[in-house]
């Protein structure tokens, strides 16, 4: 059956010019900020009418210890690197810095490798790719979420991309992390579920629970706070805490001996003095992230059967 006139006059022909049909505009690229602004985290109250939220001055210390994959995103080997921002130089990391021999103290504490933020906020041009990529890499940063150390975040940056994209994100995350707590093993699991605070006993009666109970909360926990969930997932640290928690409790190793001192309970061994000032775990966490410390770890997961 012939096309209606009507039909026929509203469907294109060869002879018709391309320019004559309207094109779909072509999506601009997102455009590269010029700044990165970063925004400290806690505020402070104000002590007169207009006076700033955040201090008037905040320094970041400009060396750290972050975890650094010396594997692939398939096989991944994180392993403590060394990072420190120093005013001209190409890169953040120690080593690459001194590959032809140490830096002066006169460089490493000078005047413009101090960063500051002024009345809670820093602002780091685009250009000096150093200083972000220290910045993000912090195990002070919100961001980064693969810390070496369980510190408090001091500091964001700000994300002013599409709230779409955050959305999306955010689901990202929640899958993630949800895999995650589904999948993790024991070994895993356990010690950042006590991290996360979730009980290992019954409130009510006291009786310990079991792990699949536990496993339930830390799926709940995962699709809760996804990002935090994922920011201390098997961390060096918190696993270290855990063994070391473990070990004082069950009588392996103890701090009563001497102040200032760690001991093997059943020898009475000097293991290593540790810092008094700090609460003893922490201490003791600092002694094992030590060369020294790795072999006392690998003893105490053999002792604690782990």
């Amino acid at each position: 059956m012939a096309k209606a006139t009507s039909e026929l006059a509203s469907t294109p022909t060869q002879t018709q010019s391309s320019s004559s049909f309207k094109r779909q505009p072509a999506r601009k690229a997102k455009a590269a900020p010029s700044v990165y602004i970063f925004k400290l985290i806690q505020e402070h109250p104000k002590y007169y009418e207009g006076a700033s939220i955040f201090p008037p001055r905040f320094t970041v210390p400009n060396k750290d210890t972050v975890l650094f994959n010396y594997g692939t995103e398939e096989e991944p080997d994180f392993r403590p690197r060394q990072i420190r921002y120093l005013d001209g130089y190409p890169t953040i990391y120690v080593d690459e810095q001194e590959k032809n021999g140490p830096i002066s103290a006169t460089i490493v504490n000078g005047q413009r490798n101090i960063i500051t933020f002024e009345n809670g906020h820093l602002m780091c041009p685009a250009w000096n790719k150093t200083l972000y990529e220290f910045l993000i890499s912090c195990n002070q940063c919100e961001q980064q979420t693969n810390k070496a150390k369980a510190v408090k975040n001091a500091y964001k940056m700000l994300d002013f991309s599409g709230r779409d994209v955050n959305i999306v994100e955010l689901g990202k995350k929640k899958d993630m992390a949800y895999d995650m707590a589904r999948n993790a093993s024991l070994e895993d699991m356990i010690p950042h579920a006590k991290y996360l605070g979730i009980s290992f006993v019954h409130p009510s009666t006291g009786v310990e629970r079991d792990y699949d109970a536990i496993r339930e909360d830390y799926k709940s926990k995962a699709l809760q706070d996804p990002e935090n969930f994922l920011l201390f997932a098997n961390n060096p640290r918190i696993k270290t805490l855990y063994l070391i928690e473990q070990g004082l409790k069950k009588g392996v190793i103890t701090t009563k001996l001497v102040k200032g001192q760690l001991h093997w309970a059943g020898s009475k061994q000097l293991i290593s003095v540790i810092d008094s000032s700090k609460k003893e775990t922490e201490a003791i966490a600092d002694f094992a992230s030590t060369d020294e410390g790795e072999s006392f770890i690998k003893t105490l997961r053999v002792q604690l059967s782990l």
